[in-house]
Formats: C-alpha cells, structure tokens, sequence
C-alpha cells in the first residue's frame, strides 16, 4: 500500500509548494519525511519585521535557528529585515550579531533586504556572495564602506532608498562591474544625486530595463527625460516631477518598449482643479512613443481633483493595454470613473479614493469593468482635516454585488477578497507605491463568527488571527478582511 511517507521527495516538494504560513510549520511535525521535504522551502526565507521584533527575545529570531543548525544555512535564498529589536533607544547588539553571522553562512544567498540604517553590520557578511542577485538597502556609509559595498557584484536588481555622497561617489566605479548583469536600478531620496551622475553611469548598464529615480531633488522629470537616450530598452520607468524652470529637450528619446510609467509630483502652483501640466505632455509623448502601455501611476503630494479632460485623454491614449492604474491623491468624478471603466476592457486593477458617501454611484460606474478584479482605495493617502469615514462592509457588499468579477478590494488597511480556493490565500503588498509586490501571509486559528448573504451565495464569519473571513459552501468562494 502506498503512503505520502512512500513518496519521493521531489513530489512532495511539489505537493508543500500550496502550503504557505503557519501551515508548512504544522506539515513540518507530521512525520520525519514530511519534515525533510518541508525543510528546503520553510527555510527558504528568513524574514523580520515589527511584530517580531515587539517580541524579541522571548521568541527566537529565525538567524538563531541557523546558527544553531547550520545545515538550513544551505537552503536559505532571501533575507528580509523590516525591524529590529531596540533596547534603550539602541538597537539590539545580540541580534545584530546573529544576523551577520547567519548571513555569513547563507552562501546560496540570492536577495536581501533591509529597510533600515545598518548596513554597515552586514556589508562584510555579503562581500563574496556570488549567487546574491536582489538588493535593498539604506547606504548611509563611510568612504572605505563605500568602497566595499563596490565590491559587490552580479547583481540583477539594486535597490538604494537613500544614501550619502560617499556612495553615490563610487556608482561609476560601482556601475560598471555590474553592467552586464543589472536590470533594475531603483534610487529613491539620494539628494547628492546628479543629472551628471546619472549620464555617467547609464552608459555603463546596456542590459538595464527599469529605472526609478523617485524624490531625488537634482533630478527633475527634464533631467530624466534627457538621460533615457541612454537606456533605449526601458520597460519600467518611475520619476519625479519638480516645478522646475528647467525646458525640456528638444529631442527626447523614444522607449517604445515602456510597460510601467509611474510620475509623481510634490507640490503643484496650479488651482485646485488642474493637474500638473508635465502630465498631459508625458501622456502625449507615451501615444508617440506607440509603446504598449500597462501599468500607469500618477500621485501628488497634494490632494486636487483630476480633470475629466486629462482623464480623456489618458483613456483615449493607452485603453486598449492598460491594465493597472493608481490614481493616488486625485479624485475622480464619477463619469471619469465610468469611462476608464468601460473603455479600458483588459483593466485589472485600479487603485483610487472611493467616496464612502457616493460608495452606491461608484459601483454603478465600476460595474461597467469588463475584467477588473482588484479596486484598492487610497483615500488614506490624502491629506485632510477632517476624518475620512471608513468604507463599511456594507459598501464592499454593495460594489462586489454590481460587478461580481472582483475578488479583492483593499480599503483602510483591509484587503476583503472573493476568490474561488478553498484555502487562505497569500497578499501582496507593494514596497513602494511605483515598484512591484512582496508577499505577506495570513496566519492564525480560525472562529466561526456570523454568516450572511451576497448575490445569493451564503457566507460564514470567520475570524482568522487578524482576518475576518467571509465563505460559501457551493461553490468555495471566501471574504477576508486584513486588519
């Protein structure tokens, strides 16, 4: 009689790639092979964030557990530290400590990140890492660390969300080793940074498809525009727009391989009705351009009302590729709303402000969507006087009632989901507002709660750590609400 303890490891390995969370750790204590299979992929990432560094030390940080079995060093492939443990205003020395030396064991290493100002306990544990191929980091370094942090090379995607001059000093040198492997160069608050910089080093990255430079206060949306030249095969491009006295080029560089177009503006001089002007004129320049455009975002600093003519023109530019669009501290009306909705067929997702008190009148104009399944509400991220009233189960009910193809809509910190699995299902949060998605899993014991009804589908309450979930027997549909 054959048993799952009788199955080659390979297809248990295939079997444990749909368990996730807490889940793998309960596969883990079902039998010795369970545990062997289940091993290569629950150690597959070490993260660290908030909830447990609130904790630390009376749990045990998962650079410990390596050090003490450092046979798992082998399967570890990314490392993602959001927090850490403080003591008396200053970070925790021991845990400092275990993470540079787990790090230092992990040689099949291939992305790490850290979201804080340590760099300097790490950067001798990641020189030599020849499989490392992600990296995000704070670069806030002396001269000699900037030049060990040169060192580093065969990187794929480079992310640096400040830094000082000393860094931003060696990116020729820097740029150069890894110009024929990197593909992604994100630079975001590095104010020491130059258009000159930037004209030194594009040259040297031929292979370089996504370029962000965000908040970087000496490069203006006209200095970006003249350095493209440089970087013909850009699909993803992310910058800022100052108001500046500064022309633009007389000739500007097409891209017209451009997938993801991301703007953003600080502070506008106009009347509250009109929009940044640069926005029109980059919208104009992508329809010359002919390129195939997918993901668009816009944001301000400032809240103002889009104009219905600006949205005409984004819709008549890019409906027929547009799948992803945030509007982000801009309202819409509701027939500028209508319109996306219905003329852009292969929309997917669309983040905006839903106005809780015409929440009836922006689920008829979205039950014009064709395809769209996840509506986020960035209403949070605007600024206000006044308290914004929270969408209320109600609302979310009512706009999944008129278009039944959404499964997601993200609102105040929840993400409520209709999707057709029957297990809990991973989230994606995205690591900035321009860039792509990172995956966060739900964890904790389910409670029956209450039960409901949506279109005639009969959903229970459940109660999920920080979830509550909303499910149907026939078929298995669920709705969750991440707090």
């Amino acid at each position: 009689m054959v048993s799952a303890d009788n199955l080659n490891f390979d297809c248990l390995g295939l079997i444990f790639a749909f368990v996730s969370g807490n889940d793998m750790v309960s596969v883990s204590l079902v039998s010795w092979s369970f545990l062997t299979a289940v091993t290569p992929r629950l150690y597959r990432t070490l993260t660290f964030g908030l909830h447990q560094a609130k904790r630390y030390p009376s749990i045990m940080s998962p650079f410990a557990v390596v050090l003490a079995h450092s046979n798992l060093a082998s399967h570890v492939r990314h490392i993602d530290i959001r927090a850490i443990p403080t003591v008396k205003f200053s970070h925790q020395p021991k845990f400092l400590d275990d993470c540079s030396r787990a790090l230092a064991i992990c040689e099949n290493l291939g992305s790490f990140t850290c979201t804080l100002d340590v760099l300097p306990s790490f950067l001798p544990s990641l020189l030599g890492k020849e499989s490392l191929e992600n990296l995000r980091f704070i670069g806030n370094l002396s001269t000699d660390q900037s030049y060990q942090l040169a060192q580093i090379s065969g990187l794929r995607e480079l992310t640096i969300d400040s830094s000082t001059w000393n860094v931003v000093d060696v990116f020729p040198k820097w740029m150069e080793g890894l110009g024929p492997t990197l593909t992604s160069l994100t630079l975001y608050s590095i104010h020491t940074l130059s258009m000159e910089m930037l004209e030194n080093i594009l040259p040297t990255l031929p292979f370089l498809t996504r370029l962000h430079v965000v908040n970087c206060t000496k490069v203006d949306h006209a200095a970006v525009l003249r350095v493209i030249q440089y970087t013909p095969d850009l699909e993803s491009l992310a910058f800022t727009s100052f108001e500046s006295s500064r022309s633009l080029p007389l000739v500007i560089a097409p891209l017209p391989r451009l997938r993801h177009l991301a703007l953003h503006t600080p502070n506008i001089a106009s009347t509250v009705s009109q929009p940044p002007a640069f926005w029109t004129t980059m919208i104009d320049l992508t329809r010359t351009w002919s390129c195939p455009l997918k993901s668009l975002t816009l944001r301000l600093s400032d809240r103002i009302t889009l104009s219905d003519f600006v949205v005409a023109n984004l819709v008549d530019s890019h409906y027929a590729t547009l799948t992803h669009l945030a509007i982000l501290n801009c309202s819409l009306s509701k027939e500028s709303v209508a319109k996306i909705c219905r003329k852009c067929t292969g929309l997917e997702r669309f983040a905006l402000s839903i106005p809780a008190k015409d929440s009836y009148e922006f689920a008829q104009a979205v039950a014009q969507a064709k395809s769209i399944h996840t509506i986020t509400e960035v209403g949070g991220l605007r600024s206000t006087h006044s308290p914004r009233p929270p969408l209320s189960k109600l609302d979310i009910r009512m706009i999944m009632t008129h278009q039944p193809t959404i499964e997601n809509i993200i609102a105040d910190g929840r993400v409520w989901t209709v999707c057709a699995i029957s297990r809990m299902r991973s989230h994606h949060n995205p690591n900035h507002w321009y860039g792509r998605s990172r995956r966060c899993d739900s964890q904790g014991p389910e409670k029956m709660k209450s039960t409901s009804t949506l279109r005639g589908r009969i959903f229970r309450l459940r109660i999920t750590g920080s979830c509550r979930l909303l499910r149907c027997s026939n078929p298995v549909y669920k709705m969750e609400a991440f707090t």
